[in-house]
């Protein structure tokens, strides 16, 4: 036990049953004093060779062997009257003994082994836990190796594998990340989560139409799934596909109610390429409340707006420049 401790804690719950189950049977095998017999016993036992009263040189296999296969201590047949010997029921006590002690031995192992299963379960849980708070906190190096410790103290744990992807994903790790979306995805092909981060990763590869062939499946599959619909957008847009950016973008921030300085950005500017006006100033516009510092906008609704609103925005522009 002192040896094997730190390796496994069954091992720790084996050796002891182990060590119990020797103990019991040092203590069964010591030498004892022989009994008197007394006369009644002398009476009936003449021309029959008694058994040893020492015992200190049974093996376990003799101690076995005599428990399961000698019924009486008599040879021929019992005479008749005669009470059941003492040595017999001490047999079948020893037997009791002895079937008790297997038991315990495996009860305990299996015991063991379902806390352990239950120990690795909750240090995996406190893990991924733990790289959940570093990722958001962008303290990835904790978060990889957390998430790590996580998936390893639970291979089946597919947000820990996802978490450990995203982080390999960030340091620039594209093909090991891959690895372990495909991995999160074998576990549960269902996993949307695993399915956005695979997309995402070939978007940021410039593999736009790996990308958008895994979105267009799961946008089909689940059609409220609007990081996905914008995350589409993104791939028409950075190829300046314009028109098949926008309805993506338009979809989200209506339906999905996917609102920010960015989203409202890009497609104003959409709509400013296109030659709309009106919209993209409204969405110029929607965009400063989630972020007033941005100089280009400024810049952009002073120029689409000649009159004296339109001094706001360039006094506004002017500012901010000079800061």
């Amino acid at each position: 036990m002192a040896l094997f401790w730190s390796l496994d804690t069954s091992l720790v719950y084996i050796l002891f049953g182990l060590a119990s189950f020797f103990l019991f049977m040092g203590f069964y095998s010591r030498p004892i004093q022989p009994k008197q017999k007394d006369s009644y016993d002398k009476t009936y036992s003449s021309g029959r060779q008694t058994s040893s009263n020492i015992r200190g040189g049974e093996t376990i296999f003799d101690l076995l062997s005599k428990i399961f296969t000698k019924q009486s201590p008599y040879q021929g047949n019992p005479t008749s009257g005669f009470s059941r010997p003492a040595g017999f029921v001490g047999g079948k006590r020893i037997a009791g003994f002895i079937v008790i002690a297997i038991f315990v031995f495996f009860f305990v192992l299996v015991a063991s082994l379902s806390f352990d299963s239950e120990s690795e379960s909750f240090d995996a849980i406190a893990y991924y836990q733990a790289a959940e708070q570093n990722y958001w906190a962008g303290n990835y190096d904790s978060a990889y190796l957390n998430y790590r410790k996580a998936w390893k103290a639970n291979p089946d744990y597919t947000e820990a594998i996802l978490g450990y992807g995203n982080v390999l994903a960030i340091q620039s790790k594209s093909d090991s990340a891959m690895i372990m979306f495909d991995r999160a995805l074998e576990l549960n092909p269902d996993y949307r989560e695993a399915s956005y981060a695979k997309s995402l990763a070939y978007y940021n590869q410039q593999k736009y139409s790996e990308s958008i062939h895994i979105l267009n499946d799961l946008i089909s599959n689940q059609p409220d799934y609007y990081d996905a619909m914008l995350l589409l957008g993104d791939n028409y847009y950075t190829q300046n596909k314009y028109d098949e950016a926008i309805p993506w973008y338009e979809k989200a921030y209506q339906d999905g109610q996917m609102r920010s300085r960015v989203i409202c950005h890009v497609m104003a500017y959409i709509y400013d390429t296109k030659g709309d006006p009106e919209r993209a100033i409204n969405l110029y516009k929607e965009a400063l409340t989630y972020d007033s510092t941005v100089v280009d906008i400024y810049k952009r609704l002073g120029e689409l707006i000649p009159t004296e609103e339109g001094n706001y925005y360039r006094t506004q522009a002017i500012t901010l420049q000079s800061q």
